[in-house]
């Protein structure tokens, strides 16, 4: 795909707003046959129970025939239309586990005139989101939810998080705020939609996904442009609030982090499979001493050298390179005033219990393959 620069707010509110327009026509289109498909059944019924004018068999069967398809039609539209909103993932975070992790949140918040977060989840992966979802599932109040992950949060300094939460906030205040807030609802409900009645063995979803293939790929194509202009949008307000330079510094440490702990950390812990039955470096347990001791030995100019030439990853978001360019900050790697983690700073009450509670999980999904892997291994040491 074509690299997508950054364009003026005019231009992501209108091309947000054409999305909008076109999930809500897709949405209305299909409740409208539904109800129709509901009304036209529910009258088929009635005429079968207390019609005045008696049926030949035929006529009946035809009625039948007409009724069922009409009442079949109706609940498949159902099922697509009605999908509630996935719930954020991770283990919720409440007040007093982390309170100064939610006091710079609700400080940011304010700052930025941004919706207030309603809660914190922190996750197994290395991210950070925040999430919109209607209380009641399709309507209700807006609820807010930030998502952070814990190997994000142990690969940055205080600072870095403070970046980080400023451009989540920036998707907020800019693109997710009041009505916004709804548009972005009704856009993610019509992609669902659309993934639902995709995935759909049945005959009239496979002709309903042909007919919409041309209109459904050309959506695809704006949202992913939507995508990439408001990540340029979310990073420009963000920079106003901690500096282009902090929050080019974080974009490039999170980049090396990631490559880091994907590749070399989970290779190290996975490799005790070869000779141990069990793990003794517990991943998330030991991940702050991992990750501080183990990153400091890569040679780390060479890795961000690989990584402003990489240009992949860059389909749904834009790539390091174009972040930094839009950003008119040069890629360099990050000098860190602090050897202090933002995990063991905004963390720390609630750290170990977090971390144990992944590295079971972890150990639960893991441990088949890891004791397969361990018995042929000694397998072939006997051999």
């Amino acid at each position: 795909m074509d690299t997508i620069r950054p364009r003026s707010a005019k231009t992501v509110r209108k091309l947000a707003r054409q999305l909008s327009r076109r999930a809500a026509l897709g949405l209305g289109v299909f409740a409208a046959i539904g109800l129709m498909c509901a009304l036209v059944c529910a009258i088929g019924v009635y005429l079968l129970i207390f019609g005045e004018r008696a049926m030949s068999l035929g006529e009946m069967l035809l009625h039948l025939s007409i009724t069922f398809f009409l009442g079949w039609s109706t609940f498949r539209i159902y099922t697509w239309l009605v999908i509630p909103a996935p719930r954020p993932e991770g283990v919720r975070l409440d007040r007093d586990k982390a309170p100064s992790l939610h006091m710079l949140v609700d400080n940011l918040a304010r700052r930025m005139s941004a919706p207030m977060v309603d809660r914190i989840r922190i996750t197994a992966d290395m991210n950070a989101a925040v999430h919109q979802r209607p209380v009641k599932g399709l309507w209700g109040r807006m609820e807010t939810t930030l998502v952070l992950g814990l190997p994000l949060v142990h690969s940055i300094s205080p600072r870095q998080l403070t970046a980080i939460l400023a451009h989540e906030m920036a998707h907020l205040v800019r693109q997710r705020h009041g009505s916004l807030a709804w548009d972005a609802h009704l856009r993610a409900w019509w992609h669902r939609v659309c993934e639902r009645i995709a995935s759909d063995g049945s005959a009239s979803a496979r002709l309903l996904t042909w007919l919409l293939t041309p209109w459904a790929e050309a959506g695809i194509m704006k949202a992913l442009e939507l995508n990439h202009l408001e990540e340029y949008e979310a990073d420009r307000v963000a920079s106003r609030v901690v500096t282009a330079k902090l929050l080019g510094d974080t974009l490039v440490e999170v980049a090396m982090k990631s490559e880091f702990i994907e590749g070399d950390y989970w290779e190290k812990v996975m490799a005790q499979a070869e000779h141990s039955p069990r793990p003794t470096i517990r991943p998330f347990r030991d991940m702050g001493m991992g990750v501080a001791a183990g990153f400091q030995a890569l040679p780390q100019n060479g890795l961000l050298r690989s990584l402003i030439s990489d240009e992949s990853g860059g389909i749904m978001h834009p790539t390091l390179t174009d972040r930094l360019v839009a950003l008119r900050v040069a890629p360099r790697v990050p000098i860190r005033k602090t050897k202090r983690s933002a995990a063991s700073h905004y963390l720390r009450p609630a750290l170990p219990g977090l971390s144990k509670r992944f590295d079971g999980m972890w150990w639960r999904a893991t441990r088949p393959a890891w004791r397969e892997y361990y018995k042929a291994c000694q397998i072939g040491q006997d051999d």
